[in-house]
């Protein structure tokens, strides 16, 4: 009876140590840009003859100074042959394989960041999925996709992720065969054999407002600071538009 117990004890540890996913999120192409979060354009207070404020940057300190590892997998494609212009489907994994929980943004709503008991002081986590091209060259080109940025805020309930070691996020994520910032022309987009991999940005933002206007602070993450970023490929065809790899 005790090797039974222990045996079954044994599976539990073992399905416990595989991990569960804790979140899903779709991000489509929207048919429109997404609202952003922008400066708020309200009249002035008397006095004010012109908006003033601040702007500061910096990277985010892990509170432990210990590095937190992610894998960020593109788990599955719509198709692995891809035409230049034309769109794709990703369903992608963000999961801890540190041995410390992480927290991140998980939600689509804008209105998460003006949720705060104090309206002239906001501060939320933002982040985004990134899908990247690496050609044979091992040059990247990062590729237009869904620009939904996620939100997240301590105020504001189901907003930000806790993700525990062996814990993943998944989402589905649609994307364009274009440069996203338009370096590399549609005629000069590598044809072939190729590969895609994630990545992932995150940024603690704060806003304070003044007499005349508002100050802004960004303190990045840090690709490879706060988080060490594991990056499989999947390997990919890239075809001129219409082609379809013939």
């Amino acid at each position: 009876m005790k090797v039974l117990a222990g045996a079954v004890f044994g599976l539990f540890s073992i399905s416990l140590a595989a991990g569960q996913q804790v979140g899903v999120l779709n991000l489509p192409l929207p048919e429109s840009t997404p609202p952003h979060v922008e400066q708020n354009s309200e009249q002035l207070h008397s006095g004010c003859t012109k908006p003033t404020g601040t702007m500061s940057d910096g990277l985010q300190q892990p509170p432990d100074n210990r590095q937190r590892t992610i894998s960020l997998e593109i788990f599955k494609l719509s198709s692995q042959s891809l035409d230049i212009g034309g769109k794709g489907r990703a369903e992608v994994r963000l999961k801890n394989v540190g041995d410390v929980p992480i927290t991140i943004p998980w939600s689509t709503d804008s209105g998460v960041v003006r949720t705060a008991p104090d309206p002239d002081v906001l501060q939320w986590e933002q982040a985004n999925f990134g899908i990247v091209l690496l050609d044979q060259k091992n040059e990247t080109i990062a590729l237009k996709t869904a620009d939904w940025p996620l939100y997240g805020s301590r105020f504001v309930d189901g907003s930000l992720l806790m993700i525990k070691p062996g814990e993943w996020a998944t989402a589905f994520v649609d994307f364009k065969v274009e440069d996203l910032y338009h370096i590399v022309p549609s005629n000069q987009f590598p044809i072939g054999k190729s590969k895609l991999f994630l990545e992932w940005g995150q940024a603690f933002r704060a806003r304070r407002r003044e007499k005349c206007g508002w100050s802004s602070a960004w303190f990045d993450y840090g690709r490879g600071h706060y988080y060490k970023q594991e990056h499989p490929t999947v390997a990919v065809r890239i075809n001129w538009s219409g082609s379809g790899g013939d």
